[in-house]
């Protein structure tokens, strides 16, 4: 299936959580060009009359009195293709950068890893912060570097940076991706 017929099958009657998805604006352009497109033939096939060719032999053809509008409907014509091209071009881009005909499963993803790099991150600072409540009873209160020296404090933030350096490439990845759709989105917005 090609990605365009997926993406218009999707959107036909896509599930209520797609609502949000700014892609949906791609299906409803898509769709009213397209019936731009038919209407634009139709106003065409008005014009056509039955003639003869060199031949003698019966074939439609435009009424000679309405050259300038069949010129012009044309020049519409064509101009309402290379649209419906462009609006193709850019629901195949959009479903191959998300991999999806909506661009929420990639949001989604970039949203759960950054959401792994906090828990790491925060999960660091609470073990920090019990380390210094559990040195709080003595006389004098631990000083910041005491703390920070401590092995699982250490070990706790070591893992951290480890995740955030791991992930930091996927993050920056998706988030090329995401920006990427929604340049193209914004084209079709209101």
């Amino acid at each position: 299936m090609s990605l365009l017929k997926s993406f218009l099958d999707y959107w036909h009657k896509p599930p209520h959580s797609a609502d949000a998805d700014p892609v949906q604006a791609l299906y409803h352009v898509y769709r009213a060009t397209e019936a731009d497109l038919d209407d634009l033939k139709s106003q065409g096939r008005l014009y056509i009359v039955p003639g003869k060719d060199s031949q003698g032999r019966w074939m439609p053809v435009f009424d000679e009195g309405k050259t300038d509008v069949i010129a012009t409907l044309s020049s519409d014509i064509d101009t309402t293709n290379k649209k419906l091209k462009a609006i193709c071009n850019d629901i195949e881009e959009v479903c191959t950068l998300a991999g999806a005909p909506t661009m929420l499963n990639l949001q989604s993803e970039h949203e759960q890893l950054i959401k792994r790099v906090k828990f790491a991150e925060n999960n660091a600072a609470t073990l920090a912060k019990r380390a210094y409540a559990g040195h709080g009873r003595t006389k004098t209160p631990p000083r910041p570097e005491e703390i920070a020296a401590l092995p699982e404090v250490q070990e706790a933030y070591a893992k951290a940076d480890a995740l955030r350096a791991e992930l930091t490439p996927q993050i920056e990845a998706l988030w090329g991706k995401l920006e990427k759709i929604r340049s193209i989105t914004e084209k079709y917005q209101g």
